[in-house]
């Protein structure tokens, strides 16, 4: 998989304290760091503005060709390499890297989170920092590891973000999960006043700490669930087959066949769904989506990844499969019926 990381000057814009990321690339501290150091050190240190964007229509024979302007729309650029980053409206407000994560310092400075891994994604179009929260849950004794992922982004299709993200610290899942009443993403909306900064840290922080002990909560309580096999795939197909399929009980593309195959064969013997909170449980179930997403799925860039764990495809994928495990924990008979694959 390609990092999809910026190379600057011959090195990849990104930054990590501690041990190195797998793609090896980028600067290496080990000493806690503060945003200002983060967009330093990450060059995260460019700025962007708005242009707006010509044509210039074929003319006929003798005509001079003249640039006409497209009206309300406008591409961001980085000032410094000039590279345009996205399309925006004229409404668009552009929030400086420099600027998109202040908001978190103070959180860092009394020592409730610390930054963690920093980067600049494709050309600039995306920015992201991670922050580790410093007390992990604990699954059936396994521990899992509570950090924020903030980004910002300069495409027009990103705002600044925070998305609460769970890791298995075991097989290093992602385990997103939207809770009914409790998002696992908020969006943040004030930059300039350091009152109001503060005020969005502390929400953040009050909506991390909720989330984090509902999800606490959940995840033992599906680590404590067994599934019988015919269950687990019956749980898998209705993840990831078309329910028309099941419903007109058609036979499923082989496609589809193979996925369920894969994301089954990874639930019952990956030696990290072996574990007494994942063997044979509601729990290993739920990993066994996350960790095709994590382990098994090609993305085509870091970027593409990120996107998809955090907000995208295979978020909403894992969302889905959060949301069938906690039914079945309602009503165990709901993945009680005839199966389409196998």
């Amino acid at each position: 998989m390609a990092h999809n990381l910026e190379i600057r000057d011959g090195k990849a814009s990104f930054v990590a304290k501690g041990e190195k990321a797998w793609h090896g690339l980028g600067t290496y501290v080990n000493e806690a760091m503060t945003s200002e150091q983060v967009v330093e050190l990450a060059n995260l240190n460019y700025e962007v503005a708005k242009t707006p964007i010509y044509i210039n229509p074929p003319v006929n024979e003798g005509e001079e060709s003249t640039n006409v302007e497209i009206p309300n729309i406008f591409s961001t650029y980085r000032l410094d390499t000039k590279a345009p980053l996205g399309l925006v409206s004229d409404r668009y407000e552009i929030v400086q890297n420099k600027d998109a994560f202040l908001f978190f310092d103070p959180i860092i400075d009394r020592g409730e989170a610390i930054y963690e891994t920093a980067g600049v994604l494709g050309v600039g179009e995306r920015v992201f920092i991670t922050a580790k929260l410093p007390e992990d849950i604990l699954v059936a004794g396994e521990k899992v590891e509570q950090y924020l992922l903030i980004t910002n982004g300069h495409d027009g299709k990103n705002a600044v973000r925070v998305g609460f993200t769970p890791i298995r610290v075991v097989c290093n899942n992602t385990l997103t999960a939207a809770l009914n009443d409790l998002k696992n993403s908020y969006t943040i909306f004030h930059f300039n006043n350091p009152q109001e900064r503060l005020k969005e840290a502390h929400k953040v922080m009050g909506l991390a700490s909720n989330y984090m002990n509902d999800i606490s909560k959940i995840f033992d309580d599906m680590a404590n669930t067994q599934i019988r096999d015919e269950q687990l795939v019956a749980y898998i197909e209705d993840i990831f087959v078309n329910k028309e399929y099941v419903e007109k009980k058609e036979k499923v593309s082989t496609r589809s066949k193979n996925l369920v195959d894969k994301i089954y064969n990874f639930a019952k013997y990956h030696p990290t769904q072996i574990t007494p909170a994942t063997k044979g449980t509601l729990y290993g179930a739920y990993n066994a989506v996350s960790g095709y997403f994590g382990h098994i799925k090609d993305y085509k860039s870091l970027s593409q990844r990120m996107e998809s764990l955090s907000f995208g495809y295979a978020s909403n994928k894992t969302n889905q499969a959060f949301t069938l495990a906690s039914k079945f924990m309602d009503d165990n008979t709901i993945l009680d019926k005839e199966l389409v694959t196998i």
